[in-house]
């Protein structure tokens, strides 16, 4: 076969296998495969391949919202409702981890135990809640009616698995509680230190007596210090970037647009027979309540509607971020106002365009270049994952959000926030982990240097004093003077006069009454101290309630320590994939 044949039959068999090809996906797109394939990850996230899904995510995300707007009366800001995404987003991730681990601890719900959940004589809270009838009693007919409708079968499944959880989550309540048994011994430990006092005289010799000049710091004791403390330097990932605004304020024309609508009602609201209805009907943001008798009661620049006639109205007043008009009406001064809000399509609309249309620019042809083109000023910001936080801006997730993906050298989509647009030109991406020792040089020569002070004072204030025998004659001779802490309790950290001190106060309980003691160690100074007198706690005084309330006490801080020391183990073992950011824009 020559070669011009070999090719015809070489492009036969090509395009038979393109015709079988184009056959196989127009087969497929029958099937709708490649709207699963290109719809990509179908869940919010997973957690242990469990998964958490976009309605359960939203939902709850929905429950927080109206419950702020019925404590507020407005919904939620952008940066509110992040925040509400975040809280929901770490509770489904923690319940799906402690999933699996109360089916390691045999925590179950067996198919019996939901029955009696649902068909007991104790039956489960929304069970009693739905079914219960006049008398007090389970209406057993209308919950049986219930159960056998095939139409609520989709609502029974979802009930059942909300009556497993809640069973099941009281379970591990009460397996942790198990675990925080309080003896006795405890109990009245915590008693006499709360209730054992004493009265102490002492001198202050602060740590920084001790002059920066004595102290020199060497780059291997920075280095030393930094290797052995390397975790104390740990930050999440962290973002430099610069950033521009694009104002969602109020302008001189929203105001003016706010000034001219008031100015059109004025004949309408003179010619009001019912002013509180008038207000309400026209939104008002001063109420009718707020009305005045006397013109005194008006802020300074608004009394000069004291000359008014009865049912006259004022002219607008601009007054900070509102526009006012004021009518007289039977001796009193009724005031009909309006917050200057930017008008969506002039205003914001206008800004979200000039947003967009800088990022365009910006990553087309250079964001500085921009910036100088446009005249625009941009500022510089850092932002940790865990702590964010942006001067001039706040706290703000929604950013943090915006900057999961980015790149270094990458002009991002501009961001609305509540109060503007920005457009993010990101500079560096830090990945989680210890900063640099050069970083936090400073730090550690300051916390190296505080240690040597003490340590210098210790020796000297050892050496100095050793012949005194009195707080007198040693605040004389350190030039200090003896101050006084009366009624000071055992389980105290703070010594009036001394600052935080839990180990000088531990050494004061711990010593003889009318002794000098020290010099004694503190956080932030060297102490000599007196006790003059302590009261112990008598151990007879407490009583079985106030034995209660201890037990209580101490019981929660237990499971709270055990808690959050199960939560930091499940955040470290659970495999979580995050989808959020295919999702939430």
């Amino acid at each position: 076969m020559g070669f011009m044949e070999k090719m015809r039959a070489s492009t036969g068999a090509v395009l038979w296998v393109l015709v079988i090809a184009f056959g196989v996906l127009f087969m497929l797109q029958d099937t709708q495969v490649f709207d699963a394939v290109m719809a990509g990850p179908q869940n919010m996230g997973e957690v242990n391949g469990h998964p958490i899904t976009h309605t359960e995510f939203n939902n709850r995300v929905q429950q927080f919202s109206e419950q702020y707007r019925q404590q507020t009366g407005n919904p939620p800001s952008r940066e509110q409702r992040a925040y509400y995404e975040e809280i929901v987003w770490d509770q489904m991730v923690l319940e799906l981890a402690l999933r699996d681990v109360m089916e390691e601890l045999g925590i179950t719900v067996s198919d019996d135990e939901l029955m009696e959940l649902v068909h007991g004589d104790d039956p489960d809270p929304f069970i009693r809640q739905i079914f219960t009838g006049q008398d007090g009693q389970i209406d057993r007919a209308s919950l049986n009616q219930a159960l056998s409708d095939p139409n609520l079968a989709g609502e029974w499944a979802f009930i059942e698995e909300q009556i497993r959880d809640r069973r099941r989550q009281e379970k591990l309540n009460e397996y942790i509680t198990s675990f925080q048994t309080v003896t006795s011994r405890e109990i009245e430990i915590d008693y006499i230190s709360a209730n054992t006092r004493a009265d102490v005289s002492f001198v202050r010799i602060p740590f920084s007596e001790v002059s920066d000049n004595e102290i020199t710091i060497s780059d291997s004791d920075v280095r030393s210090y930094y290797r052995a403390n390397r975790e104390k330097f740990h930050r999440d990932q962290t973002w430099r970037f610069r950033h521009v605004s694009f104002s969602k304020e109020p302008t001189a024309d929203d105001t003016l647009r706010t000034v001219n609508l008031l100015e059109n009602m004025r004949t309408d609201f003179a010619n009001a027979t019912n002013d509180s209805l008038f207000l309400a009907l026209n939104f008002s943001t001063t109420p009718f309540q707020r009305s005045v008798e006397d013109v005194s009661e008006l802020d300074p620049e608004l009394q000069s509607v004291a000359d008014l006639e009865n049912g006259e109205v004022s002219e607008p007043f601009v007054t900070d971020e509102n526009v006012k008009i004021i009518k007289r009406s039977n001796g009193r001064f009724v005031i009909l106002s309006r917050n200057v809000e930017a008008d969506p399509r002039e205003t914001v609309t206008a800004q979200q365009f000039a947003a967009d249309d800088f990022h365009a620019d910006a990553a087309a042809y250079g964001f500085d270049e921009e910036l100088e083109r446009q005249g625009l000023e941009a500022r510089q910001a850092t932002l940790t994952k865990d702590t964010p936080f942006i001067a001039g801006i706040g706290e703000s997730r929604l950013i943090v959000r915006h900057l999961r993906n980015a790149r270094a050298g990458q002009v991002l989509e501009a961001l609305e926030l509540d109060d503007r647009f920005l457009v993010i030109r990101v500079d560096e991406v830090i990945s989680a982990g210890p900063r640099p020792m050069e970083e936090v040089r400073s730090e550690i020569e300051n916390t190296l240097r505080a240690k040597r002070q003490g340590d210098i004072l210790m020796e000297r204030a050892r050496e100095r004093f050793a012949g005194l025998g009195s707080l007198e004659a040693i605040a004389e001779s350190a030039e200090r003077e003896v101050q006084t802490a009366s009624n000071l309790r055992m389980n105290a950290s703070n010594l009036p006069g001394g600052g935080r001190e839990p180990a000088i106060i531990g050494a004061i309980f711990g010593s003889e009454v009318e002794t000098l003691k020290g010099p004694v160690r503190g956080d932030q100074a060297a102490f000599f101290f007196v006790v003059e007198e302590r009261r112990d706690a008598n151990i007879e005084n407490l009583g079985s309630s106030e034995r209660t309330r201890i037990r209580q006490r101490l019981e929660q801080q237990k499971a709270q320590i055990f808690t959050e020391k199960l939560i930091e183990r499940l955040q470290d073992q659970a495999r979580v994939r995050d989808h959020r950011n295919l999702f939430m824009q």
